[in-house]
């Protein structure tokens, strides 16, 4: 079995006549630990198929299992410990706290999580420490 399976995965924005096709029967297997690429054309559902994965949205039909748990079955509040607890996302546009310090938005990052790299450790990671 493989770590994340994705069979069919469709999302469809809008109702009846006026419906858009954001991703159609997506299918994949990935490995633990598995480095993947996702490349397309603007347009080509990729950040869709990202924020299926990340338990932002929802899949309109389809399946994505995570470790053999069945994410596409989950309800907000399954949804929420599962980003809370297993996904890392890096926005495209970051959301920073625009009051507060580099140091204080990290801190504020790890306050709902169980593992985490203390803050200056991690800023010193990054290149940011100073």
């Amino acid at each position: 079995m493989a770590f994340i399976e994705v069979k069919d995965l469709r999302k469809v924005y809008g109702m009846k006549d006026a419906t858009i096709t954001a991703l159609d029967g997506v299918s994949f297997e990935l490995e633990q630990k598995e480095l993947v690429v996702i490349l397309g054309a603007s347009g080509a559902g990729k950040s869709t198929l990202l924020n299926l994965l990340g338990g932002m949205d929802y899949a309109s039909s389809g399946t994505y299992l995570v470790h053999g748990k069945n994410i596409t079955e989950y309800k907000d509040k399954e949804l929420a410990l599962f980003r809370r607890n297993h996904v890392g996302f890096v926005f495209q546009f970051y959301n920073l706290m625009p009051n507060l310090t580099a140091y204080e938005n990290v801190k504020l990052s790890i306050t709902h999580t169980k593992d985490f790299i203390p803050p200056k450790e991690a800023l010193e990671l990054v290149g940011l420490g100073n």
